[in-house]
């Protein structure tokens, strides 16, 4: 059983030139809140512009953004934008919130934060076990253990966080297991038969679904359409060909589904950046024997 961290608030004010890509540590911490005059307002506050993830161990919290109000339960968390239209305190039927939480400063990392909100939402929730909350622990220990001693350090700390936290969106999408059974068998259905299908109609028919319904459902569980995973597949059966047959470029074209060469050239140069010959022959990068796309 994982032993309780001590609480405590520890902060950074590191003078770094501003035109350096460093993500500046505001604060971390590690609290847990009682009194009923816990409240924060977005608007009121003078320590931004920052961006603040709090995530919730035990008790509840409560978390408003414009008109929608969110309870934020063990293993939720949210996103907040300091200055910004939102509060979040403890609620009237909750007697206890603890949690950990992070600020650190928009310099730099507005992209990065954008595509988060994306990626995961306003107010995601992860199992207390998974990398991104052994992460945010860990950032905290560094601080309550005094081992921060500069910015390039706390920028590192951030950086991971921020990467966990876009992986956790990544890994659940491409983790077939924890997909709807119509998308798992259109999956399949394209691994198997990649080098005919011609369109997507009878990839939908596998699935059971209309074809519109299909491309929908399909693009939102996977994150790619369904044209770009047959050509994924495609573009990884074509390097094994490439490194591990005799068959010329124009027979690999065929093999997997192309009826141009000059098309799958195409294709593939733009996948991978090197034409197929000099893929092949290992012209101008490292030889590779097998090459993922996600």
């Amino acid at each position: 059983m994982e032993l309780q961290q001590p609480y405590g608030v520890y902060g950074y004010r590191f003078q770094d030139p501003p035109h350096l890509p460093i993500y500046q540590l505001f604060a971390t911490g590690h609290q847990e809140i009682r009194e009923s005059d816990y409240y924060w307002d977005g608007m009121k506050r003078i320590d931004g512009p920052l961006y603040l993830l709090q995530y919730t161990v035990s008790g509840c919290g409560q978390f408003r953004l414009g008109n929608q109000t969110h309870d934020i339960q063990p293993g939720m968390a949210f996103l907040a934008e300091i200055p910004g239209d939102h509060h979040y305190g403890l609620p009237s039927g909750s007697d206890q919130w603890t949690f950990y939480f992070v600020l650190f400063r928009q310099q730099h990392l507005e992209s990065l934060w954008s595509e988060l909100l994306d990626t995961v939402g306003i107010t995601p929730s992860f199992d207390p076990s998974s990398n991104v909350i052994h992460t945010l622990k860990s950032l905290y220990t560094e601080a309550r253990m005094n081992r921060i001693q500069n910015s390039y350090q706390a920028s590192m700390l951030i950086y991971k966080l921020m990467m966990e936290l876009l992986q956790s969106s990544t890994l659940q999408r491409h983790e077939k297991a924890n997909w709807p059974e119509p998308i798992q068998l259109a999956a399949a259905y394209m691994e198997e038969e990649y080098h005919r299908l011609q369109n997507l109609d009878e990839v939908a028919d596998a699935a059971g679904l209309s074809k519109y319904y299909f491309t929908r459902m399909f693009t939102k569980t996977t994150g790619i359409s369904p044209m770009d995973y047959v050509t994924k597949v495609r573009m990884e059966k074509a390097v094994s060909l490439l490194r591990n047959s005799p068959l010329s470029v124009e027979e690999i074209a065929f093999a997997v589904g192309y009826s141009s060469s000059s098309y799958f050239s195409k294709v593939f140069r733009s996948r991978t950046g090197f034409p197929p010959a000099n893929f092949r022959l290992a012209k101008e990068l490292p030889s590779i024997d097998r090459l993922q796309f996600n």
